[in-house]
């Protein structure tokens, strides 16, 4: 699963250093713990919004709360303290796992949920005025006498 992972954790540690790593990095524990949570929320942010410090007028046009979630998990998977949460007060922890990083995910589906956001590309079923499409389109097609496999 860490295939999948690895290349937001690139993504992300491009933007927060300004370097292009190649695939085949590996990362210290040192430059991993030096992760905080402003810098995942910024990150996100870009990603989302198109900025790193959006206004309160701006709506995310970019990106959508799964894809926001999955990039937490990917950077997540790669933590050292993978399993503490985010304590502001010692700034130690997984810094995905800081409210501000989950008051982002759930600023972003408050705008899905008012379709402020991006549009969802998942597949739905058929409306009923759609299936009736198909079915006179299919009557069409074939005779009455005539049977038929769709």
């Amino acid at each position: 699963m860490t295939s999948r992972y690895k290349p937001e954790l690139l993504k992300f540690m491009s933007y927060k250093d300004g370097v292009e790593y190649n695939s085949d990095h590996a990362f210290t524990m040192e430059e991993l713990l030096a992760i905080t949570p402003e810098h995942v929320c910024h990150w996100m942010n870009e990603l989302a919004y198109g900025s790193p410090v959006p206004s309160d007028d701006m709506r995310p046009v970019h990106r959508r709360s799964a894809t926001l979630e999955f990039s937490k998990k990917a950077i997540s998977s790669f933590m050292p303290r993978i399993n503490a949460s985010w304590d502001p007060v010692t700034a130690h922890g997984n810094p995905t796992r800081s409210d501000a990083v989950n008051k982002l995910i759930k600023r972003v589906k408050k705008f899905e949920v008012r379709r402020e956001g991006v549009e969802p590309i998942a597949r739905r079923s058929l409306e009923f005025d759609e299936f009736l499409n198909s079915l006179s389109l299919v009557r069409s097609k074939w005779g009455k006498g005539e049977t038929a496999y769709m």
